[in-house]
């Protein structure tokens, strides 16, 4: 099914209809995401999955989206940071932060992406100043978390869309609860504040990225996940 009678509350509070897009096969129903794709480009927001969890996207180029999303952000946990960006390629990594500079920084991304990392880099000036520069929040630092998802749903979306996605995980609900991994939880807590969701089985629980500070000399383990640091030394 390509959506469900749901009404989605918008930035201005009118409602639309919910997409509900159910993929199986990532490659034969790639087809059934160009909607999605549309809605972001618009400014939407919605959840998608990831390799790790179910998160929450919009179009790191919409102002209204960031607006939206930095939104369920402050309702759920104060902001300490700026969120990170989804890409589709190293490539597009390069655009937004100076990972690139260095061959050995190359080398690194190209052996462990797609994966289960968030690498940390200063930002160049394509980044959206609203990201830092946010009305409730502003950073000294300009950097940014970046990672390509190996996950094919995913990555599907970012090409079609070719620009990267703001990226904040579905939060646990309440002290001490669990992550919702599987969609048909999502949509029951979630349906009626996005304006899609891409359904494409469950998460294992208990999985996240490990993230790293690439802004020194040597990277810095700042949050151990699934993926090996090993590979990154």
């Amino acid at each position: 099914r390509r959506g469900v009678t749901m009404m989605a509350k918008g930035s201005n509070t009118k409602a639309t209809k919910l997409q509900y897009v159910e993929i199986e096969d990532a490659l034969q129903d790639a087809w059934r995401l160009e909607g999605v794709v549309a809605t972001l480009r618009e400014g939407g927001l919605g959840v998608v999955p990831t390799d790790t969890c179910y998160s929450f996207v919009t179009d790191v180029q919409s102002r209204k989206g960031v607006e939206r999303l930095y939104g369920f952000v402050r309702g759920n946990e104060k902001v300490k940071k700026p969120l990170s960006l989804l890409c589709h390629s190293i490539s597009q990594i390069s655009s937004y932060t100076t990972a690139v500079n260095f061959k050995k920084v190359f080398k690194m991304l190209k052996a462990c992406l797609p994966g289960p990392y968030t690498f940390i880099f200063p930002s160049t000036n394509e980044l959206p100043r609203v990201i830092l520069e946010h009305k409730k929040h502003t950073w000294k630092r300009k950097e940014i978390g970046v990672r390509i998802p190996d996950d094919p749903c995913l990555l599907s979306i970012l090409e079609g869309l070719d620009s990267p996605v703001l990226v904040y995980s579905v939060p646990r609900e309440g002290p001490g609860g669990q992550q919702p991994f599987d969609p048909a939880l999502v949509l029951d807590r979630w349906g009626k504040e996005v304006d899609f969701i891409v359904a494409n089985g469950p998460r294992s629980e208990g999985m996240s990225t490990t993230v790293i500070d690439m802004t020194g000399e040597d990277p810095v383990l700042l949050r151990e996940g699934i993926g090996s640091f090993e590979d990154v030394e």
